[in-house]
């Protein structure tokens, strides 16, 4: 039986949903209690880890969002805590009158609906890109969901088809031909709507499960870390505006730090410590949520010359709002993608790879190398993971140099008083 850590009153716990499920982690609040005084309960969302739905939790309450629930769920509350949250009641329309209709939908149907159903509101999409909270209920993420919109935007061919009659070969011929990036994006839609609609009827069986992303040209879409040449030239290309340089700065902490780039734009100014050299971040993963990681002495004048005490977050615009990973992305686009062929196909994630590589050719240990990228260690104990000072990822960062030269085994350093 698993026993959840006691979080003060009114904060919410985490509660273990049972053996079997995929995420079995729910971030569960309190929302008031009936007329026989039985507790009734809202799970904001479900996680594979238990430190997610702590971090749920966390984020939560620091900027409680509306929640929507069953109108009869509402109905049943006698009594609310001191301080209520924000429930918004709505009533769960019955679709029975058109189910019998759906065995006959085309692939354009299915599609339109699942998003209606399963996809994030303009809402939540914002919430998700400003706060990180991704939406509850069920429902995909900001990143899946737009990747699966352009993956249907290709996919024409199949609007019209009645969906229960497309087989697997349809699916694997309209497969044929793509770049590998438009494959796994396809292939994630295809199987997601046919889970959809087996389980609203549409269909008896699912004949995507069996797809495959066959051929040797898929095997170019690996990340590449980047070269000591490339690395070199980052440091020496001559910005010709602010975009282009936020652009080759991020990719030099992404290549010295191997954060990814979505965690460096998360990144707050109050967890920057730049005199004890280093600095708290990571979003994505339970092993790498607020990781401590090295600053490289090398990047320090890139944190000097953004980090401002007066600004929450380390990267913000010119007009005092947030510069966005979308920004990015954009910026990447217009001022620098076309200017540097030398860094063709080089992304901000191939400085992640790039730091990883680097470290195991120094011989650093993988426990501290996966305590600074924030990976897993395998069947390595959480205790080794947490035993990992900040004072040996300093000494491990500062044995980077980029450049060819003698192997060097780090030893462990002792954490001094």
């Amino acid at each position: 039986m698993k026993i959840m850590k006691k979080r003060a009153n009114g904060t919410g716990t985490v509660a273990f949903l049972g053996k079997g499920r995929q995420k079995p982690y729910a971030a569960r609040i309190l929302i008031g209690k009936d007329l026989y005084g039985k507790p009734l309960y809202y799970d904001i969302d479900t996680f594979e880890e238990q430190l997610d739905a702590l971090v749920c939790l966390e984020i939560y309450h620091k900027n409680p969002i509306p929640l929507k629930i069953k109108q009869n769920k509402y109905d049943r509350i006698a009594f609310f805590p001191k301080v209520p949250y924000p429930l918004v009641p709505v009533n769960i329309i019955s679709a029975n009158i058109h189910r019998k209709n759906k065995r006959n939908y085309t692939f354009k149907q299915v599609f339109e609906e699942m998003k209606n159903n399963l996809f994030p509101t303009k809402e939540e999409m914002q919430i998700e890109r400003e706060k990180h909270i991704k939406p509850g209920n069920g429902k995909f993420a900001l990143h899946s969901s737009l990747n699966m919109i352009n993956a249907y935007n290709h996919s024409e061919e199949l609007y019209d088809k009645i969906y229960r009659e497309l087989r697997t070969s349809d699916f694997q011929s309209f497969l044929n031909g793509k770049t590998p990036s438009s494959i796994k994006q396809c292939i994630t839609l295809l199987k997601n709507m046919d889970k959809y609609a087996y389980n609203e009827d549409i269909i008896d069986k699912k004949y995507t499960d069996t797809l495959k992303a066959t051929g040797s040209h898929i095997q170019k879409n690996k990340k590449m870390p980047f070269t000591y040449d490339q690395i070199d030239y980052l440091w020496k290309i001559q910005t010709d505006n602010d975009k282009e340089d936020l652009v080759r700065n991020i990719l030099l902490l992404a290549i010295y730090t191997g954060c990814r780039a979505e965690e460096l734009f998360f990144l707050y100014t109050k967890n920057i410590h730049l005199k004890e050299g280093f600095f708290v971040g990571g979003i994505k993963t339970a092993n790498g949520i607020n990781r401590e990681i090295p600053i490289h002495p090398d990047i320090k004048s890139i944190f000097e010359k953004y980090y401002n005490e007066n600004n929450d977050f380390l990267f913000m615009k010119s007009n005092g709002k947030r510069l966005f990973y979308a920004d990015y992305n954009t910026y990447y686009r217009l001022y620098f993608r076309g200017n540097h062929p030398f860094l063709a196909n080089k992304t901000a994630h191939c400085g992640r790879h790039t730091l990883e590589t680097e470290l195991q050719r120094l011989n650093i240990k993988q426990t501290i190398i996966n305590s600074i990228i924030g990976h897993k260690n395998g069947n390595i104990g959480s205790d080794t993971y947490n035993h990992i000072y900040i004072e040996e990822k300093i000494e491990a960062i500062k044995l980077v140099t980029y450049k060819t030269g003698k192997i060097i085994v780090l030893n462990n350093i002792r954490k001094t008083s």
